[in-house]
């Protein structure tokens, strides 16, 4: 099975965003060594927890140090900014690394209201028009607009040898139909419990309704899902309390900086947050080698989906990458 990478540059509860971003650096040249598939950066705004706030500046300087695996964005949220300008931002990129970038594209606005009202001149979009605002994405990458287009013979340039693939995310049904009927890739965000029907549902859907497009001719599907992997399962369960902590309060409405494991203690927890820190648990996958391919095997298997995407909040940056080590020998043969 293919395994790629979502990394969202989080700070440190005592870090830097300098700190961050070279970690991200240094993760993606990692990754690239190992021969992940892919490797894919966020946009947030507005936080001071995570530091992608332009995936398309980041991902050129990424190019620039990785040659083998596909880089992209995880990503771009389309209802902020113009779909030609987005195209020809992921063309340039297309130009530097040939053959080797993915545009991924949100219906989310990535950050709170005030942050997209600033990205948007206070001039805010109706969220009803994202589906207008993809095919018109869609149409600019292609080689030549469409005969119908109202801007019939507009050039998007660079005009490179290699487009950018195009893939659609979401966490839903109704997602998973849209990508489905305009022939795109399609990734499923499974960060949060209580996902796993629409996990099911949308790969389902997404699989039934496929029309073949330019380019991708069956349905191609990935799992974004949270994964900590160390030598043994213990070692896995305590690196994990950092990703931990951080969903835990995420689901309370709260964006916090990424803490050490030490810094995180469920004893004095309600009963009613401790199942929800149960329910996080089984929403990642953590553990050993050997258990980290049962539980993908078990994923897979249930979900069919065609390739695996890892977000791990691992706060040393040295065990951090060799998670990648034991989770990319977990999953490339299976």
């Amino acid at each position: 099975m293919r395994v790629s990478i979502l990394d969202q540059t989080p700070l440190k509860v005592k870090g830097t965003p300098e700190l961050a971003f070279n970690e991200t650096a240094q993760l993606a040249k990692f990754a690239d060594q190992l021969g992940y598939t892919r490797y894919w950066v966020a946009e947030h705004h507005s936080t001071d927890a995570m530091g992608g706030s332009s995936p398309e500046v980041l991902l050129g300087y990424i190019a620039a140090m990785t040659s083998n695996m596909r880089i992209g964005s995880g990503g771009v949220m389309l209802q902020n900014y113009s779909s030609y300008k987005v195209a020809e931002n992921f063309k340039v990129l297309s130009a530097l690394a040939p053959n080797r970038v993915d545009l991924g594209v949100g219906r989310s606005p990535g950050g709170l209201p005030n942050s997209t009202k600033a990205l948007q001149d206070l001039q805010l979009r109706d969220p009803d028009t994202f589906t207008d605002q993809l095919r018109s994405l869609q149409e600019y990458l292609g080689r030549v607009l469409p005969v119908s287009h109202p801007l019939r013979g507009l050039m998007t340039t660079p005009r490179t040898q290699f487009i950018p693939e195009l893939w659609l995310l979401g966490t839903s049904r109704s997602s998973a139909r849209l990508a489905a009927s305009m022939g795109l890739r399609y990734a499923f965000a499974y960060f949060s419990p209580g996902q796993e029907e629409q996990l099911y549902s949308a790969f389902r859907e997404y699989r039934r309704s496929f029309v073949p497009h330019e380019g991708l001719h069956d349905p191609y599907g990935l799992a974004a899902i949270r994964v900590i992997a160390a030598d043994t399962d213990e070692e896995a369960e305590e690196l994990a309390k950092t990703s931990i902590q951080f969903t835990f309060y995420l689901r309370k409405g709260r964006v916090l900086r990424m803490d050490s494991p030490e810094a995180w203690n469920e004893a004095d927890l309600s009963l009613r947050d401790k199942e929800l820190v149960d329910s996080i648990k089984q929403a990642h996958i953590i553990g050993s080698k050997q258990t980290i391919q049962r539980k993908v095997t078990e994923l897979q298997e249930q979900y069919l989906f065609d390739e695996l995407m890892a977000l791990s909040f691992i706060y040393d940056l040295d065990k951090r990458k060799e998670s990648f080590r034991i989770l990319h020998e977990a999953v490339r043969d299976l």
